[in-house]
């Protein structure tokens, strides 16, 4: 019996048209892929710098905040009308001189250092110098700058400044942690702001 030619013979891999539209697919998904991954990567960088800025910003209200209101020579006149420090008292090194709170105004440092000017890198918040092992790159807050503002409030109205020149009994610590842009422009992170009072003393 004679047998009958397949005119349909098996295949075998793929044609190119069915090749170019899997890598098309593939290459899609894959860019989506990385998309994701790149968005997540931002987004845990983000929140890495909030979470240094936010101790950064809350080290330094916990300093200003644990001295007196006004500078102990000046007790019996303790409504300044000039929040500043006075030139002995920026002598340093570093913060060590400041003994009240209106001696912070303006103070501005790249990088952020410890109370004595030591780098906060190397040290803990005592001062004393952390062991290698847990002590970043010496270059670690190189790109970071803080800043500090001290200014009265309003009695009535804590959200609202007024001018040195018309103190209060309310003073607004205002700190800023700002992170160095490739560009070399500077980018704000966290801004915190604490209240503080003068409770006059009655006799």
């Amino acid at each position: 019996m004679p047998t009958v030619a397949n005119s349909c013979p098996s295949r075998f891999g793929f044609s190119l048209m069915e090749a170019v539209v899997a890598m098309s697919i593939v290459a899609f998904a894959s860019s989506v892929l990385l998309l994701g991954v790149e968005a997540t990567l931002e987004s845990v960088e983000e929140q890495q710098e909030i979470t240094i800025a936010d101790g950064l910003a809350r080290q330094m209200l916990d300093e200003i905040q644990g001295h007196s209101w006004v500078d102990p020579a000046l007790r019996s006149n303790p409504y300044q009308v000039s929040l500043s420090a006075s030139p002995d008292e920026l002598l340093g090194p570093g913060r060590s001189q400041f003994d009240d709170t209106d001696d912070y105004n303006n103070y501005t440092a790249t990088p952020p250092v410890h109370i004595d000017g030591e780098d906060l890198a190397a040290t803990d918040t005592s001062g004393d110098t952390l062991p290698e092992a847990f002590r970043p790159r010496s270059d670690f807050l190189s790109n970071w700058r803080l800043t500090v503002e001290v200014a009265y409030l309003s009695e009535t109205d804590h959200s609202a400044q007024v001018a040195d020149h018309s103190p209060t009994n309310y003073r607004a610590l205002i700190c800023r942690v700002y992170r160095r842009n490739r560009d070399n422009t500077w980018r704000e992170i966290v801004e915190r702001t604490r209240v503080i009072s003068y409770i006059p003393a009655h006799g």
